[in-house]
This record gives structure tokens, sequence and C-alpha cells, in this order.
């Protein structure tokens, strides 16, 4: 009999160690892009919720001969159906919500987003986003 040698069909400890690096390469320069456009996406949202309220506290104004309503709490606009619920802010939802303060009486208000650092710094780095009866959204720049 006769004894053929087969090829080797493997990779090379070497091969394979090159893949690993370059996919290791890859992932590194990839993850902080996705991070980023996953804190925009947050951000953007959260922008999105500050004009809904603002949008809620200007028709109870309407509704109310244009004063808006006292204290520190939404609640009004959600048993007024203004909203169906109270929005999060999208970058950590599962804890913070907008806060609400209605400055010199009824006549102005302001609404701050509670996520604060959860934005990663997108907001502008010195001020988180919020929503005022006389300039509207600002992105706490």
């Amino acid at each position: 009999m006769i004894n053929k040698k087969k090829g080797n069909r493997g990779f090379t400890l070497i091969e394979l160690m090159i893949v690993i690096a370059i996919i290791a390469i890859l992932a590194a320069i990839l993850v902080p892009n996705f991070m980023k456009a996953r804190a925009q996406g947050q951000l953007t949202a959260c922008q999105s919720n500050l004009k809904n309220i603002g949008t809620a506290l200007e028709m109870y104004s309407t509704d109310n001969s244009g004063r808006y309503f006292t204290g520190t709490a939404l609640d009004p606009l959600q048993t007024g159906d203004y909203l169906k619920t109270i929005p999060k802010c999208p970058a950590n939802a599962s804890t913070i919500a907008y806060g609400y303060a209605s400055s010199t009486g009824p006549d102005m208000f302001t609404v701050n987003c509670g996520g604060g650092t959860a934005h990663g710094g997108l907001a502008g780095g010195t001020g988180y986003p919020q929503y005022t009866a006389s300039g509207g959204l600002n992105n706490g720049k």
C-alpha cells in the first residue's frame, strides 16, 4: 500500500491570530461610534419629549386664560387629557422623569430634562435640554 500524504486543510496559528487582531481593531473603531449614535438618538428623543410637553403646556394655557399651573409636577397635563402619560427621559427611563417649574407665578414655565449625564455630554456640556415658555427648546448650551 502506498501512503498518500494529505495536505493540511486547517489554518495556521499565525493566520488565526491575524484574523482575531483585525476583528479586534474593527471592534475598537466601531463600538465608540455606535455608542455616540445611541446617545444622539436618546438626546433627540428627549428633545422631542420636551417639545410634546411644551405643546401640552401651551394647550393647557390656552384653555386656562393664558395661565400655566403652579407647582413642580406635570400631573395636571395627564389628568386634563393633554398627555396620555408623562414621558420619561429615554436615556434613563427607569427612574428619571422631566422636572417642571412655574416661574414668576403662572406666567412662565420651564421643563428640564432629568437625564443628567445619561446623555453622554451631547446636550452641550454645560446643561441639559430644557423647554421654556419664552425661549422654546434649549439644548443646554
